[in-house]
């Protein structure tokens, strides 16, 4: 009970913030920075032959920059079957989604200093967990920022849950691993040329059950004004991983990109 009386805690936990920023989206309405951009990407693999192997990669990528507020979302979900040679049947070998939403106040004249808000969620079916949740609040800097490049960093506490008991819920659990955390953040961008972009966002939360860190690099092409190709590395390290589980996962992806501008 208590877990998931917390991790509703977790869901709610930023909704004043972003209340305060609807009100403040309403007064810049009409303002260019105030609208919403972002993309879709799709990748698609399909082995035949010596193994026989369906996967599937999408990701969303949301954001809007208003005058005081700053918006992220992100989400990510992965899915790979493999055929068992002697059944013949497929077999899931992969299924990971991942969301995250995160709500920046920009302070002073300049903006280069904010605070954040950041809750994500988890669910791997492979880890040895059934889902891990975190929020965390704190203080960032954009250090660079002009027309080619920017680069934030940030760091604050948290709360972190790790649900090990297997459940049928996205939300309920019997037995967790809850512990506060420190959450560090960095996040590149180069504008490359007028059609590539070079992306790196790592973030990591330190807490007494170890380290868990999250890094995507991205390198997207334009095609036209709408479509584009990206080659995309996602790296997910865990230094406490479950027995019987490895502590890192790297995933490379090559997919269409659509802009939803």
């Amino acid at each position: 009970m208590r877990s998931k009386t917390i991790a509703a805690m977790l869901l709610t936990a930023g909704l004043p913030a972003v209340s305060v920023a609807a009100q403040d989206a309403a007064a810049d309405k009409g303002s260019e920075v105030s609208k919403w951009s972002g993309d879709i990407g799709v990748g698609l693999l399909f082995k035949r032959g010596n193994t026989n192997s369906d996967s599937t990669n999408a990701n969303v990528n949301m954001a809007r920059d208003s005058e005081k507020w700053r918006h992220t979302f992100k989400a990510d979900a992965n899915n790979e079957k493999e055929e068992d040679p002697d059944t013949e049947e497929y077999n899931r070998t992969d299924e990971n989604y991942f969301a995250s939403y995160k709500l920046d106040r920009k302070l002073g004249e300049d903006a280069k200093n904010y605070l954040f808000n950041v809750l994500t969620y988890q669910k791997d079916n492979f880890s040895g967990y059934h889902y891990e949740a975190s929020y965390a609040i704190g203080v960032g800097r954009r250090w660079v920022d002009s027309d080619r490049q920017t680069l934030d960093a940030e760091i604050g506490p948290g709360y972190r849950i790790k649900c090990l008991e297997p459940q049928d819920s996205y939300m309920s659990c019997h037995d967790s691993e809850e512990n506060a955390i420190a959450r560090v953040g960095i996040k590149y961008e180069l504008k490359v040329s007028d059609n590539t972009t070079f992306k790196e966002d790592l973030s990591t939360e330190v807490g007494g059950d170890g380290a868990d860190t999250r890094a995507e690099t991205s390198l997207t092409t334009a095609i036209n004004s709408r479509f584009a190709l990206r080659l995309r590395h996602l790296l997910e390290s865990d230094s406490s991983a479950p027995a019987g589980t490895n502590e890192t996962d790297h995933t490379f992806s090559v997919g269409v990109v659509y802009s939803l501008l």
